[in-house]
């Protein structure tokens, strides 16, 4: 008797988990296996976990990449300046070790002509690995691992959910749209930029330049490699525009002349490569002046990144007399630029 009672919920259990994986293998919301079967709607909630299964099934010759700052990029924007078919694959949180191991996967998988790759400053001066690292499981080709994914309770109960219930009322999700985070509610404006931006006390010293230097080299290491081993693809380098409540973070904390090498260094070091176009926006004072473009210290409105993808396709690239100007226009504006006139008298002497 006691056998048997133990045989039939061996038994329960085991159909159990066959369904979950069945399900999970069928609807596919993270795309591990096949995009959606006609008559299943693609739900786009989680970047971090959706973007493995569409990097290795979308079809695709060119790839945009980068931080949150690319979220509000249309991969269409891309073909219809320079052609070919873009997939954005944007990691909110992520560092380099996250868009080392996407590049990894995508050219494993396609032909890649052109990466379109956004240089946050904030993560060239981190450390490279993150410690909320991408679910290498989904990344890799190791069916052995997929239970990780086929039996998750989260991606049963939630992913396939959403995608039953877009499925059944026909709504309809647009790649060319996932993942952006703006939307018509989004506040942009000096005062919204401010209410998130914490303004850090002014050290009254500068460190020294090098200061960066340990990360800055071992993220671009990880540059390097895909540049260096890859000379039929083009790729678009650049920094994005971060507002200037970010050179005044930086003033604050004596990091100066540390952030100006680390982008002095990056800029000159791939301006003369041959599969290498750069660009900047970091130090385009009408973007980066303009509080209304803002949202916070450094995401800004998505017209702002179809100008960007405009600006490449219309511009040529940095050469040496723009890679000194970047830098000099930058220290003029910490110089010059009245950052305490941004806050009310009230908030100044908090600062002070």
């Amino acid at each position: 008797m006691y056998k048997k009672y133990v045989l039939q919920i061996v038994g329960t259990v085991v159909s159990l988990l066959l369904f979950s994986a069945i399900t999970v293998f069928i609807l596919d919301p993270a795309f591990q296996y096949h995009l959606p079967f006609a008559g299943i709607e693609a739900t786009y909630t989680n970047e971090r976990y959706q973007n493995a299964g569409l990097i290795k099934h979308q079809a695709y010759d060119s790839i945009c990449i980068g931080s949150s700052v690319t979220s509000n990029f249309r991969a269409s924007w891309f073909d219809e300046r320079f052609g070919g078919k873009t997939l954005k694959v944007s990691y909110p949180g992520g560092t380099f070790s996250d868009f080392d191991r996407a590049l990894e996967t995508a050219y494993e998988t396609h032909e890649i002509k052109r990466v379109y790759w956004s240089l946050d400053p904030r993560l060239l001066s981190a450390d490279p690995k993150n410690p909320h690292e991408i679910p290498a499981y989904l990344y890799d080709f190791n069916p052995f691992n997929d239970a990780q994914y086929l039996l998750n309770k989260d991606i049963l109960l939630e992913s396939c959910t959403a995608t039953l219930i877009a499925s059944l009322t026909g709504k309809h999700n647009d790649l060319d749209t996932a993942f952006m985070w703006e939307t018509p509610q989004t506040r942009y404006g000096l005062d919204v930029a401010i209410a998130s931006y914490r303004r850090p006390k002014d050290i009254g010293f500068q460190y020294d330049r090098h200061i960066f230097n340990k990360d800055l080299r071992a993220n671009l290491a990880i540059i390097d490699k895909w540049i260096d081993s890859h000379p039929e693809t083009t790729f678009y380098l650049y920094f994005p525009p971060y507002s200037t409540l970010y050179f005044d973070s930086i003033r604050r904390q004596g990091q100066i002349d540390a952030m100006m090498f680390l982008l002095y260094d990056t800029a000159n070091r791939y301006k003369d490569k041959e599969n290498v176009r750069f660009y900047s926006f970091i130090d385009q004072n009408a973007l980066t002046t303009n509080y209304d473009n803002y949202t916070d210290m450094v995401h800004y409105r998505s017209e702002v990144n179809r100008y960007m993808v405009d600006y490449m396709a219309d511009n040529p690239p940095l050469d040496d007399a723009a890679v000194s100007t970047l830098v000099s226009r930058l220290r003029s504006l910490m110089k010059n630029y009245d950052f305490d006139s941004l806050y009310p008298p009230s908030a100044q002497d908090k600062y002070k």
